[in-house]
């Protein structure tokens, strides 16, 4: 049955809210050139993963001594990146090694020292203020970058992350199951081009756009936004709605690979249904299982990417940088019970990172936590900011050569340590991003070091 007008209104002002917003970046996508096409899949471990079920684990040794807490009972093998720099990694990981060579590793990352929380830390990683800003994401897709951008900043692909960002209404939320209802309707829809509804619109938004002040600036954006909606409106258009006997993984790398291919989209968001904030100690007994779960399903994505081809000389992978992250890492224990009886909590000092793809020097392992086994003894800095020594800390950092430092600083100093901020201006330089939006350590510090030894 054809749209009624009713049906046709909600789908036009659905669009205008939620692809036209202001900061949504909707200039005209062009075809990406042959020689430089570049997407970002960022994988979001949402709640907080602990680093020790993955590549920054402890000896069983330390849980003897009460230190830390090990669910998974198994003695954690040592892993050595290709720069010599070793770590450890619990068996749970088995799954990504083959890919061991497309990614790199970075431990010991600080997210916020100052806060603690979910949401501040999520902000901090998102937008490197734990209030909340402006998102690296859609940086990632500005016309300054020398590329012509996306008709979308991104997509999200899976259940909202909770994050509080200025410029996100040009990253869509976009899941596997609505592809065919959407392209349906849209199929049967003509686009806002022209006609008494179009310029009923505009004429609303030039009006609006007339006066001084930010919700008139905010309008003039509409509506240059409107002018170009067809062209979002054809390109979803063209999704094919992914098979329903493949996994909800399968059809969401399909799903994200048709919007790079189709030029919709600059990045995608995804985050497993995992939630990994486990202070009960019931919930800390499941993460062997949680941990096996959210690889396999990153496992299926990183696969998906080497196998799909994007054009007849490059696969997906070869065009995507991808970055798994959290907001933070977690302590070694709760204060309270038995190590073999407990929970742990909130730790913004030391952070695990993947990153890898295009552009990304694979089989690193860079940074480093402190208390590596029961008898290292922490820093004064560490010290300084936890003298209950419940949590591990990156240790301090050396830029140029990408490895840990030796000493034991006195006092913190966050130039010392690598940061989350180094890790986005790293992503910045490789995608071309202007140093105006590269991250500062501080407000009155200078802008965090970049990566260069991580980049190809």
């Amino acid at each position: 049955m054809a749209p009624t007008r009713r049906d046709m209104l909600k789908i036009s002002f659905a669009g205008a809210g939620t692809l036209i917003l202001p900061g949504s970046g909707l200039l005209p996508a062009a075809a990406q050139s042959p020689d430089e096409p570049h997407f970002f899949l960022m994988i979001v471990l949402n709640g907080g993963a602990d680093c020790s079920y993955m590549f920054d684990a402890r000896p069983l040794s330390m849980t003897k001594a009460g230190k830390i807490q090990n669910y998974l009972k198994q003695e954690p093998a040592p892993f050595t990146g290709h720069n010599g720099t070793g770590t450890l990694a619990t068996s749970l990981v088995k799954p990504l090694l083959p890919f061991r060579d497309r990614f790199s590793i970075l431990n010991g990352v600080y997210m916020t020292p100052s806060f603690d929380g979910h949401l501040q830390n999520m902000n901090f990683l998102f937008t490197g203020n734990a209030f909340g800003g402006d998102s690296f994401i859609p940086h990632l897709n500005l016309p300054d970058t020398g590329r012509e951008p996306q008709s979308l900043d991104g997509v999200l692909s899976s259940d909202p992350v909770v994050v509080t960002v200025n410029n996100h209404s040009g990253v869509v939320p976009l899941m596997p199951r609505a592809v065919a209802g959407l392209g349906n309707a849209l199929k049967q829809t003509p686009p806002l081009a022209g006609g008494e509804l179009t310029e009923f619109i505009r004429g609303r938004m030039t009006a609006n756009a007339s006066g001084p002040g930010r919700l008139s600036a905010a309008a003039a954006l509409m509506q240059a936004g409107l002018d170009k909606s067809p062209r979002v409106h054809q390109q979803l258009a063209k999704l094919t709605p992914p098979s329903n006997r493949d996994s909800p993984e399968q059809q969401t790398l399909a799903l994200i690979t048709q919007c790079f291919r189709l030029s919709i989209s600059r990045s995608a968001i995804y985050s497993p249904s995992e939630f990994f904030d486990v202070h009960a100690t019931e919930q800390a007994k499941t993460q062997p299982k949680m941990f096996a779960s959210a690889i396999g399903k990153i496992v299926t994505l990183l696969k998906g990417l080497v196998d799909t081809p994007f054009d007849n000389r490059r696969s997906m992978m070869d065009v995507t940088t991808i970055m798994v992250a959290s907001e933070f890492g977690r302590t070694m224990r709760s204060p309270d019970g038995t190590v073999d009886d407990t929970g742990t909590n909130h730790n913004q000092f030391s952070n695990s990172i993947l990153i890898g793809g295009k552009g990304i020097r694979g089989g690193l392992v860079i940074g480093a936590s402190d208390l590596r086994d029961e008898v290292e003894e922490p820093s004064a800095a560490h010290l300084q900011l936890d003298p209950m020594q419940e949590k591990t800390m990156g240790l301090p950092f050396d830029f140029a050569t990408l490895t840990t430092r030796p000493d034991m600083p006195a006092t913190f100093d966050i130039k010392d340590y690598l940061t989350i901020g180094s890790v986005v201006n790293t992503i910045y330089t490789l995608f071309g991003v202007p140093k105006e939006h590269y991250r500062v350590l501080r407000r009155e510090l200078p802008r965090a070091q970049v990566l260069n030894g991580l980049l190809t």
